[in-house]
């Protein structure tokens, strides 16, 4: 077993450290810096919006700087009037909510009677206990006279609210002019902006990072206007709705709703609980809700499952999760925008991993693609012993390759990834026996299902056992490499090829005795790296000795491990052909299997005794 030395342990311990160090530090800016920030993040976000809308107005034949200019004033004057009128209509609808509490009381009650009953169950008598709960207590007297202090009528009420709501409102309209002075600028500066992102990805070559660089410009902006064509169009088809059904301030609604889809998956959910409010003080029955809260879930479940899919076009591949996780950080770092912003920052971040090799771990954290090969998950779920997950994982290849490709893939890099730990990483040995255990009836469940799906398989009858082409797969060394020569049985048409795999625990000698009986047309020695070499080299020149025209093939799949240094004692051998994979081995098999078939007809005709499968009898075939 490989011990780490206590360098390296120590350089791993300062990496882990730095790493938190730094993940600590960015969070702590990102919050105390949140105000300089967001107009930032809203100014780049802007510019990504307002970049192909720049374009297509100067197609009409308008200069960059007109172009920009008219853009971004048509852009905030849209703007300012629909955050004009929002705000009007919420002003509106704050002092006529009041005057329909009765209604929203009676709502409860009605509802509250169609789930309890007449007030004897017993599940109402526990909603009326837990309303005692939650209802106000009255306050005894205490004897001492209440004090009342007469307000100055001539300071009105109204007055003192206008400091706590004019700071916050300046801070956001301060920050918004902020980002949006900024975008214009930033749309001026845009060609300085690449190349200064081309110098970060790397000026070494220019080419590719130029391309990194327009592509993930050109991602980020479609993804964001499309992103805003379907949020706008999402609340105007809610701004209709609300409006049919007669519900006051439909435009206030729509609104909130395609605001409230930036928030991912939760989003629509959270912005149809004040519009039902609204609909159950403003109308009456039940109709009106029923017809809202379906106009809502049918809406997102075809912008979901139909719309957002194709208009994105390349999916920016984001994981749910990876969504949700940041919908919450952004939340908690910058209040209600940062969870707005949740979605738009993820994928800038996650474009910005995909082209920048110093931010690579964002693809990491935020992608939905499997980080690890399916070769990888093949081999961790044998040594969870998860022979379920195992199959699955082959279930999910074969659709999309042959047999022999999956076997290439996936199973043989897992089962040097075994051999590999056993030898260097102090596998035990009964944790080897359950992988080789599962990987064997995997495999022997993956060849039975590629035969399903081969309906031809059954119409040609087999050759009779005389004219088929013998094989003779001899495990090398270990049971390892014996189940890399059962994959190549399972991969042999059986109509063809007569295949005898014999067992890693023969010897030399006895594998030389049987090879004299069985008369193979060709011997095929399974060697899978690392190691191995010398075992598999005597092997080799003892059948070469026994059999020096026979068709040998040394299966050495997987040789990426493994240099052409390493490999030289094999190559070296005369007589013997080394396949460095599985492909590699059944072009060779194929390529011999003309000639092997006419000899047998020869035999035939010149009525000899028809011993294909004599190994002596058969030339060498480079």
């Amino acid at each position: 077993m490989m011990v780490e030395s206590p360098n390296r342990v120590w350089q791993r311990a300062l990496s882990t450290l730095s790493a938190i160090a730094t993940f600590v530090v960015v969070v702590a800016a990102l919050f105390w810096a949140r105000s300089v920030l967001i107009p930032i993040a809203l100014a780049v976000l802007f510019m990504f919006v307002l970049s192909p809308l720049v374009r297509l107005v100067r197609r009409t034949g308008l200069g960059r700087v007109p172009a920009i200019l008219a853009t971004v004033g048509l852009t905030a004057a849209f703007t300012i009037s629909v955050l004009v009128a929002v705000v009007w209509q919420f002003s509106e609808l704050t002092s006529e909510l009041p005057a329909n509490s009765e209604r929203i009381k009676g709502k409860l009650a009605s509802a509250k009677a169609a789930i309890s009953g007449d007030g004897e169950s017993k599940f109402s008598r526990m909603i009326d206990d837990l309303a005692t709960i939650f209802a106000p207590k009255p306050r005894a007297d205490d004897g001492i006279p209440t004090v009342r202090v007469k307000e100055d009528e001539s300071y009105a009420s109204w007055l003192r609210e206008v400091p706590a709501f004019i700071t916050p409102a300046s801070e956001a309209l301060g920050g918004l002019l902020f980002a949006l002075v900024l975008s214009v600028f930033m749309l001026f500066k845009q060609d300085d902006l690449r190349n200064r992102m081309i110098r970060l990805i790397g000026d070494t070559r220019l080419t590719t990072a130029t391309k990194a660089a327009d592509d993930a410009s050109r991602r980020i902006s479609r993804y964001l206007v499309m992103q805003l064509l379907i949020n706008t169009v999402f609340g105007a088809i809610i701004t209709v709705v609300m409006f049919v059904v007669g519900v006051p301030y439909a435009f206030l609604w729509g609104f909130l709703a395609s605001m409230m889809r930036y928030i991912p998956y939760l989003g629509t959910w959270l912005g149809l609980v004040p519009a039902v409010i609204v609909t159950v003080a403003f109308k009456d029955g039940w109709t009106a809700i029923a017809v809202v809260v379906a106009v809502y879930a049918t809406l997102e479940l075809l912008c979901n499952n139909i719309v957002e899919p194709r208009a994105y076009g390349q999916s920016m591949g984001i994981s749910e999760v990876a969504q949700l996780i940041a919908a919450a950080f952004w939340a908690f770092l910058w209040g209600p925008v940062g969870l707005i912003l949740s979605g738009p920052l993820t994928v800038c971040l996650l474009v910005m991993g995909k082209y920048i090799p110093r931010l690579q771990f964002f693809e990491t954290m935020l992608g939905d693609e499997p980080v690890l090969g399916a070769d990888v998950r093949f081999y961790q779920r044998l040594a969870a012993s998860d022979q379920d997950g195992a199959y699955e994982i082959l279930r999910e290849e074969l659709p999309r390759q042959s047999l022999a490709a999956t076997y290439e893939s996936v199973v043989v890099p897992a089962l040097c990834y075994a051999k590999r730990d056993a030898n260097e990483l102090g596998l035990s040995a009964v944790d080897l026996e359950k992988i080789l255990g599962i990987a064997e009836e995997t495999i022997e469940e993956a060849a039975e299902k590629d035969a399903d799906r081969l309906p031809d398989a059954d119409v040609t009858p087999p050759k009779p056992l005389g004219e088929r082409i013998r094989v003779l797969a001899v495990p090398a060394r270990d049971r390892i490499d014996e189940l890399a020569m059962d994959m190549l049985k399972s991969c042999l048409d059986s109509r063809s090829w007569e295949v005898e795999v014999s067992t890693a625990a023969k010897l030399t000698s006895e594998i030389v005795v049987r090879m004299s009986e069985f008369n193979p047309a060709v011997i095929v020695i399974g060697s899978l790296p690392p190691e191995g070499v010398a075992h598999t080299r005597y092997i080799s020149k003892r059948i070469v000795r026994q059999f020096p025209a026979a068709q040998i093939v040394v299966a050495r799949w997987n040789s990426n491990l493994e240099t052409p240094e390493q490999r030289k004692p094999l190559t070296e051998l005369t007589g013997v052909i080394v396949a460095e994979s599985l492909a590699q081995t059944l072009v060779h098999l194929q390529s011999w299997l003309a000639a092997l078939e006419a000899k047998q007809q020869q035999s035939e005709k010149t009525a000899e005794p028809a011993r294909i499968g004599t190994a002596g009898a058969i030339p060498i075939l480079a």
